[in-house]
């Protein structure tokens, strides 16, 4: 497993470039290839654009059960018959319902390609929706949704997200709420299916020990079938997001403390420049600003950071950190203070550079495997980033000079604009 690791970082980091195949199906599917012999898998790696903001208000958390059962059986196979089956023939499948999509991964042997690919079909495309599954699942999940408000760091996000987001979807809560996951019928699941996977919304990228003829084979099976009854609405831009602070009070020896602030659309052309700036903040890790003042220098946390959350129209930078009550807003006042150091005097060139050199250097971690490149192959698709990124992203990197990123932070990041979700017992300010 190693000396196949050491290969494919030898064929792709050397220019930390890959070369794809941009592939068509019979009905018109277009999706991203690497074929890869070094090791006997196949990779697909996909996403449907919409998710949980096609949730409808009365039935929040659909996208979640529904996406929880389509491995729970199929036309043809129960639910235990279905599993058993991919565990004998080396298959992996599992979905992960967003804010924004539904993404996917399918791992298969190559010797097990035909049957794999039939299991993944039926799975898509038959999914079973028994009732007796439909309501084991429920109460796993309504379990869950009570268990969530017990544990301080989900609650925290839970409660970060209705009020950060405002009115928009993504304050929704994915998993639902005991009301509404309880009022979800089979019905609905069979026409959330119909809606939320279409053609026109897929995005995929395959990597694998696979022919071209093979591939375009399989995928066509797997998604031919599905049709376009209607476009995907597309996620609205945020047009108003919180500011200042909110608490919601949970009695506990420590507070955690979400703080969010507006970013940018992943192909927006400052991105980059903003993720430097970020990286340099409190993306970084031990490196960042916000570490190294607020954990090392002061002792206030155990960890904070900070990282970009990109959409197709839009992004927001989010961060986080646990502490004592009695250091809440002692730490918030450092996170703004930090915020407001970058915003007026920018980065050194040292940063700059350093940042620079992880950035070039870390991308190879996307080529350890079949399945990485493929996530990679359907990323760069689904933020349109274009068929040259692989190419152009060195550069891109590269000629980020000072003046440039500076000026992205004077443009984008305002300490008037942060957000701080406090939920614990904080002390006075």
């Amino acid at each position: 497993m190693r000396f196949v690791l050491i290969i494919l970082l030898f064929v792709f980091s050397s220019s930390n470039a890959i070369e794809f195949q941009k592939l068509k199906t019979n009905s018109g599917i277009e999706f991203w290839f690497v074929e890869d012999k070094s090791i006997p898998i196949i990779s697909l790696s996909f996403s449907f654009r919409g998710g949980s903001s096609l949730d409808l208000k009365n039935k929040n958390g659909i996208c979640n059960l529904m996406t929880s059962l389509l491995d729970e059986g199929t036309k043809n196979y129960t639910s235990s018959e279905f599993k058993n089956k991919m565990k004998l023939n080396g298959m992996k499948l599992s979905f992960s319902p967003q804010k924004d999509k539904i993404d996917g991964t399918f791992q298969i042997i190559s010797s097990q390609a035909e049957i794999g690919f039939n299991l993944f079909y039926e799975a898509l495309n038959y999914p079973r929706f028994d009732k007796e599954d439909m309501e084991r699942v429920k109460k796993q999940i309504i379990s869950s949704i009570k268990l969530d408000e017990s544990d301080l760091s989900t609650l925290a996000l839970k409660k970060f997200n209705q009020s950060f987001f405002k009115n928009h979807n993504f304050s929704k809560n994915i998993k639902g709420s005991l009301k509404t996951v309880e009022a979800i019928n089979r019905k609905d699941l069979v026409e959330f299916h119909n809606k939320a996977f279409q053609k026109n919304n897929l995005i995929i990228g395959v990597s694998g020990n696979i022919s071209e003829v093979k591939i375009k084979k399989f995928v066509e099976k797997v998604f031919g079938e599905f049709k376009n009854f209607n476009n995907i609405p597309q996620v609205q831009k945020f047009s108003q997001l919180a500011k200042g602070e909110k608490i919601h009070f949970m009695k506990t020896p420590q507070t955690s403390v979400l703080f969010g602030h507006p970013g940018l659309a992943r192909n927006n052309e400052s991105f980059f420049a903003l993720r430097i700036a970020n990286y340099i903040l409190g993306g970084g890790g031990f490196q960042s600003r916000l570490y190294k003042r607020i954990r090392e220098e002061k002792g206030l946390v155990y960890s904070i950071y900070s990282y970009l959350v990109p959409y197709e129209n839009d992004g927001v930078i989010l961060g986080g950190f646990q502490t004592r009550n009695k250091h809440v807003y002692q730490t918030i006042r450092n996170v703004e203070n930090e915020w407001k150091k970058i915003e007026k005097k920018g980065i050194s060139s040292d940063e700059l550079n350093n940042a620079k050199a992880y950035f070039n250097g870390s991308f190879t971690r996307n080529f350890t495997s079949t399945l990485s490149i493929a996530r990679l192959l359907n990323v760069v698709q689904y933020y349109n980033l274009g068929e040259d990124y692989f190419k152009q992203r060195q550069k891109i990197i590269n000629d980020l000079n000072l003046d440039r990123v500076n000026k992205a932070i004077s443009q984008f990041l305002s300490t008037d604009e942060l957000f701080f979700m406090i939920v614990g017992e904080p002390g006075k300010k």
